[in-house]
């Protein structure tokens, strides 16, 4: 007689297999608890990323026949900040600033523009860049004074620059920054731009003024 051999009884494995599941699900759960309890931790101390809303930037100077002045027309800035719904503003973790050279507009025309982007050397440095490095943020009137220490590269050369900047938490949950900074051109090794056979030369030093208004990402 033919002796027909099985395998174990499927039902005999069903609690095994059941708990096996369990587990698995178990897991997962506990994953999914875990990402959304980070995500709501994060959100309730409000730190997350932002780039640009809206901004106004204008560099102003001085040359031995006239002051001059150009607007900046394009820039990208990115950061990551903390704050929170009662207190506002807390901490800045990260912000770069990116500016092509020749986003820069002269209210003299192209004849100024061009002479700007020799200064910069502009086919071989065509962006301006600043990465921050360090903030303190301390509440100030209406608003919060931030303490910013970054490097700022230009023209190939690169620096570290400190500034104050006044910033103000808007409605919306974006982050108003406003200041200005005097920077000279030979701290960063340019060549100041002249004209008219050299009869007229730009001032050393020039004056960039910003506002600019950064948005939750």
């Amino acid at each position: 007689m033919m002796k027909i051999k099985t395998g174990p009884n499927p039902s005999h494995l069903t609690p095994f297999f059941r708990a096996d599941r369990f587990v698995q699900k178990l897991f997962k759960m506990k994953v999914k608890i875990a990402f959304l309890f980070m995500f709501a931790l994060s959100y309730a101390f409000g730190q997350s990323g932002f780039g640009t809303a809206t901004f106004t930037m204008t560099i102003k100077g001085t040359s031995n026949l006239h002051d001059w002045e150009s607007t900046v027309k394009e820039l990208k800035a990115n950061g990551s900040m903390t704050a929170d719904a009662a207190t506002g503003l807390q901490s800045i973790q990260s912000l770069t600033v990116e500016i092509p050279v020749k986003a820069i507009k002269s209210t003299k025309g192209k004849v100024m523009d061009n002479k700007t982007y020799d200064a910069f050397n502009a086919s071989d440095n065509p962006y301006i860049t600043y990465k921050l490095e360090h903030a303190t943020v301390s509440k100030k009137g209406d608003g919060y004074e931030v303490n910013a220490s970054g490097k700022l590269s230009m023209a190939g050369a690169s620096n570290k620059i400190d500034m104050t900047v006044r910033g103000k938490a808007e409605s919306d949950g974006s982050i108003t920054f406003s200041g200005s900074k005097k920077l000279k051109l030979s701290d960063f090794k340019m060549k100041r731009p002249t004209a008219l056979l050299g009869t007229i030369t730009v001032g050393d030093e020039v004056e960039v003024i910003f506002k600019v208004t950064l948005k939750p990402s």
